[in-house]
């Protein structure tokens, strides 16, 4: 529940490594802490962030950083959805020695279907319109220094455009991403219709 910037900005901080780090003698005054603890274990420091690091680096931090914002929420409606499961199911189950995945499968997974189609549409939308993780991360250039814009998505293609004053482009772009979510929570509607019980 907390800022997804304010976030960003310490997770940036925690994958930062400071002083000069594509340099061929490189000064290091911080690995950072992530890089602390892989150094404690015995392992290279990873350039994470930085100037000069890897794409799938900088996709493992936001990758990381995405899931660990996105993730109580998901937990708070699924377990939302367990705790309004009745009972009596359960009891019936144990009652006639079902087995733990049939139990899991049969009665679980099906009557928890509507929030498993709320999660996974709400998900896709989130994923569609992520923008403040990479901007918390990584600043307004959308990537690490040595190649801008590497990591940069719709939304911020549409921001950009604004921000040059092209508003045509940004309304494109917008459409374009109205066009992509809609297709995908139809399909996901299209599925859930027989898969979801209500």
């Amino acid at each position: 529940m907390t800022n997804s910037i304010a976030i960003g900005m310490v997770f940036a901080a925690m994958f930062n490594v400071i002083g000069s780090v594509g340099t061929r003698r490189p000064l290091i005054s911080s690995y950072g802490i992530v890089n602390d603890i892989i150094r404690f274990f015995g392992g290279n420091w990873v350039n994470w962030i930085n100037s000069g690091s890897e794409y799938w680096a900088n996709m493992f931090v936001l990758i990381v950083y995405i899931v660990w914002n996105a993730l109580p929420f998901k937990i708070l409606i699924l377990l939302g959805g367990l705790t309004s499961i009745n009972k009596q199911y359960y009891e019936a189950a144990k009652v006639d020695s079902t087995p733990r995945w049939r139990v899991l499968t049969k009665i679980t997974v099906p009557l928890l279907s509507p929030m498993l189609a709320y999660v996974v549409i709400t998900g896709f939308i989130g994923g569609f319109k992520e923008y403040t993780s990479i901007v918390g991360i990584f600043g307004e250039s959308m990537g690490p220094v040595h190649d801008a814009h590497r990591l940069n998505t719709m939304v911020g293609l549409i921001y950009d455009s604004l921000a040059s004053n092209n508003q045509g482009r940004a309304s494109a772009a917008a459409l374009i991403l109205f066009g992509i979510i809609l297709v995908v929570t139809l399909i996901n509607l299209w599925v859930s219709k027989k898969r979801v019980h209500y």
